[in-house]
């Protein structure tokens, strides 16, 4: 007897596609894209009427991800705005096809095209998509937003950053009190942007990767799930924090395109704002120690990003404020008597595990595991020595020994949340802590550990 194609989804969900398009699940095949928020599926849904339609599902049933329900919502409400009363606006997205907000599914037809900016093929080619690919976004933030249901009301700007910064905080209180957060906070806080000319639709993930390509044109911009009103230079900021991770044209030839095809000019200084303001989000709402949250779909990336999100904010920072960084000491340390162990477990999942994988999602999720072991193995040799250093700096900084570095740590965290510390001495401790865990998780990372923001000029 051949397997349920509703056997390759979580418990339920298959059923409820069903319920909610009228169609039949045909086929599903699981994918994991090796991103931290959510997984997919490709779907071919067949109707009674013989309509076939190719689909692909992303879904978050257990909610471990990084949008909430209300997220959810917006991206479900935009892309059927999009696929219906806007789509005379010339932005191209996925059809939209239905959504379960409880499971957090959305189910779309599936674009042709490519999503892996890489393969666009050489540099002319490749600024010819980054040309299309600004151009949708100045067709996005052309649109009237007095058209858009299902978006909420449009609130100042001063208002919407202080709220995303009373959230961040609040976050950032409630898991561990990381300090740099609250330094990037204070900072945000008192340098508020005056309100843009006017207010558009923002993608709010926009970038490499989140956009399909095919023969030099975009054909479908991705992942709304952030999507909201706001500032125009939100989404070109944006573009920044994706840029981490993705490959793009350079940033000023990209600007320069969004210019010529209708885009408001571009404001530097507010992009930096933006760009800051949601680096501070991702790396203060990563929290991977919260007993009450649910696993990650990708724990190793989850922890990788984390650290990109945590490295970048530092240097950005410290850009914002003017102030140069000091070298970190990075003592060295012997291999430990584990070593052969971690060699064993990396040699077993890159050798014989993941080849027989033919599960894309559980391929993606053995590469994972194999990070969190690299991790483990660094933070067994080069901890101790890092955590001595990191205790004396601290201590002297604060002028009180202390018995250990988690109390240090807790010390410091205390002094930049009431704000007894001064700014840029917490930066320096703070820079060098994250200075120091990238090393530890620098194998794990890759080139990632090398990431920092491309030039905006």
């Amino acid at each position: 007897m051949s397997e349920s194609p509703h056997s390759l989804l979580p418990e339920g969900l298959g059923a409820r596609v069903e319920a909610e398009t009228g169609a039949r699940i045909a086929t599903v095949r699981p994918r994991g894209g090796g991103g931290a928020s959510r997984e997919g599926a490709e779907l071919t849904l067949d109707w009674p009427d013989g309509r076939r339609l190719e689909c692909y599902m992303n879904y978050d049933v257990n909610k471990a991800g990084a949008g909430d329900d209300a997220a959810f919502l917006k991206e479900a409400a935009i892309l059927r705005e999009l696929s219906g009363p806007l789509a005379d606006s010339g932005v191209r997205t996925a059809p939209f096809v239905t959504a379960i907000p409880e499971l957090r599914a959305l189910v779309t037809g599936r674009v042709a095209g490519e999503s892996r900016f890489v393969l666009a093929g050489d540099a002319d080619a490749q600024m010819a998509v980054a040309r299309d690919f600004m151009a949708q976004l100045a067709r996005l933030h052309a649109i009237d937003i007095s058209r858009v249901e299902g978006l909420g009301a449009a609130r100042p700007l001063r208002e919407e950053a202080l709220a995303r910064i009373a959230r961040t905080r609040g976050f950032a209180r409630r898991n561990g009190n990381d300090p740099l957060i609250h330094l990037a906070l204070d900072w945000l806080e008192e340098n508020v942007p005056a309100e843009p000319e006017r207010q558009v639709i923002v993608h709010g993930d926009a970038g490499p990767s989140n956009f399909m390509f095919a023969d030099g044109e975009v054909t479908a911009l991705l992942d709304w799930e952030l999507v909201h009103f706001g500032d125009p230079m939100a989404d070109l900021a944006m573009i920044c924090l994706r840029c981490l991770f993705q490959s793009f044209v350079p940033l000023p030839d990209a600007f320069a395109a969004y210019e010529e095809a209708g885009g408001a000019p571009v404001d530097l200084g507010r992009v930096r704002y933006w760009r800051l303001l949601f680096q501070s989000g991702f790396a203060g709402r990563m929290s991977l120690d919260d007993p009450d949250a649910p696993p990650p779909p990708n724990l190793g990336m989850n922890m990788v990003y984390k650290m990109v999100h945590r490295k970048v904010l530092a240097e950005a920072l410290a850009e914002a404020m003017s102030m140069d960084l000091p070298p970190v000491s990075l003592p060295d340390a012997p291999e430990t008597p584990h070593a052969r162990s971690f060699a064993i477990a990396l040699d077993d999942l890159r050798d014989v595990i993941v080849p027989r994988l033919p599960d894309q999602q559980a391929s993606v999720k053995a590469k994972g595991l194999a990070r969190l072991v690299k991790w483990w193995r660094d933070l067994d040799r080069y901890g101790p020595a890092f955590d001595t250093a990191e205790l004396a700096e601290i201590s002297h900084a604060l002028g009180t020994p202390f018995a250990t570095v988690g109390e240090a740590r807790a010390a410091l965290a205390d002094a930049v949340a009431g704000r007894r510390i001064d700014r840029t001495v917490a930066l320096r401790l703070v820079h060098a802590q994250v200075t120091r865990e990238t090393r530890i998780m620098a194998d794990a990372m890759g080139s990632l550990a090398r990431t920092a923001f491309l030039p905006l000029a």
